[in-house]
């Protein structure tokens, strides 16, 4: 098979198909359970959902393990997300009145990391803290 002018073998391309497959089904082959944490953006901050009071909360974490981060935008007229950069793990952005979801594995070594909103990252960001 002749692919940007260079001829691939037909094993070579099923060699690299199923290595992106397996890569995207990794996760959820996984036998570590998945913890869920949900947070409501709004006002321009990211809040739990179960405690609507304190802006860009410290999420408590255990080293390695996995979480599932799930985002309400209740912003209206506004597009966020949900990123750590330090583990390259980020959702695409959600409008008003939706909802996203990033899954990622939590760094091994115990710490601090930064989570932000990638358009707002100035204002709406805080702390992993990795133990």
């Amino acid at each position: 098979m002749n692919i940007f002018g260079r001829e691939v073998s037909t094993k070579a391309i099923a060699v690299v198909t199923g290595v992106m497959l397996l890569a995207a089904l990794l996760p959820a082959l996984s036998n570590t359970p998945t913890r869920e944490v949900t947070l409501v953006a709004k006002g321009m901050a990211f809040y739990l959902e179960r405690d609507l009071s304190t802006p860009n909360p410290t999420l408590e974490v255990k080293a390695g393990e996995r979480l599932r981060v799930v985002l309400r935008n209740q912003d209206r007229g506004m597009t966020h997300d949900f990123a750590v950069p330090a583990v390259a793990a980020a959702m695409r952005g959600v409008g008003w009145n939706e909802s996203g979801e990033v899954v990622f594995e939590v760094p091994e070594t115990p710490g601090t990391y930064e989570y932000v909103c990638r358009p707002h990252f100035l204002m709406m960001r805080g702390t992993l803290r990795v133990y």
